[in-house]
């Protein structure tokens, strides 16, 4: 009985990753050539099923291999990584501008500093009408669940302060805000209704006091998530950051996820993006609500 019951646990959570999948691959065909940005233990776009694609990771696959076996984690699934980030922007690290005709990023938007270069980063890399696609952590369901959702006004600010390590304010609203429920990180939007509701902090105030005094006296970069999304809340910074041009992509699509995340195709183009004063008034309402912590 346990046998058949791990069984059909293991076969769903296979069908909830392929659902994911073909949603991050839903404008991205195999014949395209394209760049996955990060993808460790699970690429997106495999190459072993044939998709045109290079890997830019933190570090080699022996490297990656020998870190997560050292984790206990299944490493069968990484592949071959095509260049090394060391900190640099992506357009250095390949070489490439005007090339792909797509990018894929899964849980890397929110670790990013500054979010505005990130994406003129991506754009410069992309053909016009190339795809960028994301996966993102949905705050809601996270340990950044108390968080307020990160603005147009603060990743402009991070843009033009053009810090590398991210701001003491970002990382001191991140340490004093995260919490577990139930013990937990991260959670299903689906079970969150019938989940107990005993969050607690995860850093104590030594701690946060500890790494803010460290964070004033030597600017060190950590990763945390320095900025939080709710599905509504993107769209409008996407929107927003257009209007005042610091961004060339439009949304293409924005998807749910059965996990703790939301799924966004956006396109480059030149064409702008049109949302009337109506449409923008329930936008920003939508967001307020999907920030009401329940």
């Amino acid at each position: 009985m346990k046998q058949l019951a791990a069984a059909a646990k293991k076969h769903l959570r296979g069908r909830m990753e392929q659902g994911r999948r073909n949603k991050m691959l839903k404008h991205i065909t195999k014949n395209q050539t394209g760049l996955e940005i990060g993808p460790s233990l699970r690429p997106c776009a495999p190459k072993r099923e044939g998709y045109q694609v290079e890997i830019v990771d933190h570090l080699s696959k022996e490297e990656l291999t020998k870190k997560y076996e050292a984790m206990g984690l299944d490493t069968s699934q990484i592949e071959e990584v095509d260049y090394i980030w060391k900190g640099q922007s992506y357009t250095e690290v390949t070489g490439k501008t005007g090339y792909y005709d797509y990018v894929i990023a899964s849980h890397v938007i929110e670790h990013v500093p500054d979010f505005v270069g990130f994406l003129k980063d991506c754009a410069n890399m992309l053909k016009m009408d190339g795809i960028l696609s994301l996966a993102v952590p949905d705050k809601r369901f996270t340990l950044d669940h108390f968080r307020m959702s990160t603005t147009a006004g603060k990743v402009i600010n991070d843009y033009l302060s053009a810090d590398k390590n991210g701001s003491t304010g970002a990382l001191t609203d991140y340490c004093s805000h995260v919490v577990s429920r139930g013990g937990e990180t991260s959670w299903s939007p689906l079970r969150a209704p019938f989940m107990s509701k005993n969050y607690r902090f995860i850093h104590d105030e030594t701690f946060n006091q500890k790494i803010f005094q460290d964070s004033i006296e030597e600017s060190t970069f950590h990763d945390i998530h320095q900025n939080v999304f709710t599905p509504s809340s993107f769209e409008l910074i996407i929107y927003e950051l257009w209007q005042y041009g610091l961004i060339t992509f439009k949304i293409e699509s924005i998807e749910r996820s059965a996990s703790a995340e939301f799924l966004v195709s956006l396109k480059k183009t030149a064409n702008r993006p049109n949302l009337s004063p109506k449409d923008r008034m329930k936008l920003i309402r939508k967001v307020s609500r999907e920030n009401l912590v329940r």
